[in-house]
Protein backbone atom coordinates (compact mmCIF):
# COMPACT_ATOMS: atom_id res chain seq x y z
CA UNK A 1 0.00 0.00 0.00
CA UNK A 2 1.71 3.31 -1.14
CA UNK A 3 0.29 6.70 -0.51
CA UNK A 4 2.98 9.99 -1.38
CA UNK A 5 2.23 13.06 -0.71
CA UNK A 6 3.53 15.97 -2.96
CA UNK A 7 3.47 19.72 -1.01
CA UNK A 8 3.84 22.62 -3.05
CA UNK A 9 3.57 26.33 -1.70
CA UNK A 10 3.29 29.67 -3.82
CA UNK A 11 2.55 33.11 -2.85
CA UNK A 12 0.78 32.18 0.87
CA UNK A 13 -0.76 28.97 -0.61
CA UNK A 14 -0.03 25.54 -0.48
CA UNK A 15 -1.29 22.56 -1.94
CA UNK A 16 -1.27 18.70 -1.03
CA UNK A 17 -1.51 15.94 -3.28
CA UNK A 18 -2.57 12.70 -2.47
CA UNK A 19 -1.31 10.11 -5.64
CA UNK A 20 -1.96 5.92 -4.29
CA UNK A 21 -2.20 2.81 -6.35
CA UNK A 22 -5.86 2.49 -4.85
CA UNK A 23 -9.18 3.74 -4.59
CA UNK A 24 -10.56 3.75 -1.45
CA UNK A 25 -10.67 7.43 -0.13
CA UNK A 26 -10.12 6.49 3.75
CA UNK A 27 -7.03 8.46 4.27
CA UNK A 28 -7.82 11.36 2.42
CA UNK A 29 -11.35 11.69 4.59
CA UNK A 30 -9.26 11.44 7.66
CA UNK A 31 -7.14 14.06 6.88
CA UNK A 32 -9.79 16.13 5.40
CA UNK A 33 -11.86 15.32 9.05
CA UNK A 34 -8.49 16.45 10.92
CA UNK A 35 -8.17 19.28 9.08
CA UNK A 36 -11.89 20.36 9.78
CA UNK A 37 -11.66 19.08 13.83
CA UNK A 38 -8.84 21.79 14.00
CA UNK A 39 -11.02 24.66 12.18
CA UNK A 40 -8.34 24.76 9.38
CA UNK A 41 -10.43 26.08 5.92
CA UNK A 42 -9.41 23.99 2.92
CA UNK A 43 -10.69 23.69 -0.51
CA UNK A 44 -10.73 20.53 -2.67
CA UNK A 45 -10.12 21.34 -5.51
CA UNK A 46 -9.73 18.43 -7.89
CA UNK A 47 -10.24 14.44 -7.66
CA UNK A 48 -8.60 12.15 -10.73
CA UNK A 49 -8.73 8.85 -10.88
CA UNK A 50 -5.69 7.97 -13.46
CA UNK A 51 -4.84 4.84 -14.71
CA UNK A 52 -1.67 3.16 -16.89
CA UNK A 53 -1.97 0.40 -19.27
CA UNK A 54 -0.82 -2.76 -18.13
CA UNK A 55 2.66 -3.15 -19.82
CA UNK A 56 4.94 -5.83 -19.14
CA UNK A 57 8.62 -5.65 -19.70
CA UNK A 58 10.39 -8.96 -21.54
CA UNK A 59 12.82 -8.71 -18.84
CA UNK A 60 10.55 -8.43 -15.44
CA UNK A 61 8.98 -12.41 -14.45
Amino acid sequence: MDITIQISAVNGRFTLDFIQKFQCPVYLKAFLQELADNDIVYELQDKQIRSLPAIRVPWKS
